[in-house]
């Protein structure tokens, strides 16, 4: 994957996951009510998750184009850094009173959510229909 190929695919997830972060709020409105804690917690998982993408892509570019070597202990290098940041920022948001947990641990599930739906709702892909 090409770095333009890459931005398309941020700008893919981003898009969806500002409408799961909207549809979750208005969710959340029937539980807390209107809060700005539940809205700021849902930015910072947002961003974490697109900075989670970010370095996944990075190590897994470094990786292809380094020829592989060493690859099994850079994924786990890569993996327990992404791991790090992710932790990071959901004790950030568990120290600060204006901000949600919940909401801020939310967005690490969308990307599963958009591409099993994407995968899911596909128009015009081949079909199971072989008979």
């Amino acid at each position: 994957m090409n770095k333009s190929d890459f931005n398309n695919e941020l700008k893919f997830i981003l898009l969806r996951s500002i409408f799961l972060d909207c549809a979750a709020y208005l969710i959340s409105v029937f539980f807390i009510g209107f809060t700005v804690r539940m809205a700021a917690g849902l930015l910072l998982g947002t961003f974490g998750m697109m900075v989670n993408l970010y370095l996944l892509y990075r190590s897994v570019a470094r990786i292809v184009n380094s020829g592989g070597s060493k690859a099994q202990s850079f994924m786990m290098k890569s993996y327990l850094f992404r791991l790090f940041v992710t932790g990071v920022i959901i004790v950030i948001s568990m120290k600060l009173s204006f901000i949600n947990t919940v909401g801020t641990v939310l967005p690490y599930f969308y990307p599963k959510l958009v591409y099993t739906g994407s995968t899911l709702f596909r128009k015009g892909g081949k079909s199971d229909e072989s008979v």
